[in-house]
């Protein structure tokens, strides 16, 4: 899952780790029968700036299956789609965690290949434009370009130098707060008086290894800003549905 290859002696079992994403909601589009839409992208890799651009590459009998990290992408998305592609009447945007999504995910590669052995699936975690052109200005301050920005930037998880420890709910220890959304990071900031450590950024991938790396279990993600609103909208429903 997500690229990561086995690693003899680790602290924390990916799957473990994996689980950690369960603070990160994604939206994906699909069907009135629920059944995911695969759209049709064309090759735009980087734009005459040299930005990157999604869509991105998608090939010969390859299906894409966008997981947007908001609903305003997803709801967007929709809307495109249904404007593109015929029988998406009844189309809608699900929510869903991201270690819930990448267990469907698998189970819809199996599905596909049984169908036809030489398609594959593509699901890309989109993060929102405004953390990603964050992403994007910390990184260009630090020298890289934009091409290398677009080879090893995919989903940006942001930090700072020298890192906050927040105690998560339901524990009692402090850890390092990694974060998707660039705002929370700003919010935790100023949560410590005289606080004057360096933004930082790195990718998804390299996130998940510090947590399967880290032998004291010292690093957490904080929840995402969509995932906070699910939760309050999930307790909100069950306190109207109680007697």
């Amino acid at each position: 899952m997500l690229g990561l290859e086995a690693m003899p002696g680790l602290a924390i079992p990916e799957a473990e780790a994996i689980r950690k994403l369960e603070v990160v909601a994604v939206h994906v589009v699909v069907n009135a029968e629920g059944e995911p839409i695969f759209p049709v992208y064309h090759y735009v890799a980087l734009n005459a700036e040299g930005r990157p651009v999604f869509p991105f590459h998608q090939q010969l009998n390859q299906l894409v299956l966008p997981m947007f990290m908001t609903d305003e992408q997803a709801q967007q998305e929709k809307k495109t789609l249904e404007g593109r592609i015929p029988d998406t009447e009844g189309s809608r945007v699900v929510s869903m965690p991201l270690n819930v999504a990448l267990e469907r995910n698998e189970r819809l590669v199996q599905k596909i290949r049984a169908r036809d052995e030489s398609q594959s699936l593509v699901t890309p975690l989109v993060p929102a434009m405004a953390d990603w052109r964050k992403a994007e200005e910390l990184l260009r301050a630090e020298g890289f370009s934009r091409q290398e920005i677009a080879r090893n930037l995919k989903v940006p998880v942001f930090l700072t130098d020298p890192p906050i420890s927040i105690t998560p709910p339901g524990t009692e220890e402090a850890k390092i707060a990694l974060f998707f959304n660039y705002s929370q990071l700003q919010q935790a900031k100023q949560a410590v008086p005289g606080f004057e450590g360096e933004d930082k950024v790195i990718d998804l991938r390299r996130a998940i290894n510090l947590l399967v790396q880290e032998e004291e279990d010292t690093y957490f993600f904080f929840p995402t800003e969509d995932r906070i609103k699910t939760f309050q909208a999930q307790q909100e429903a069950a306190q109207e549905s109680s007697p």
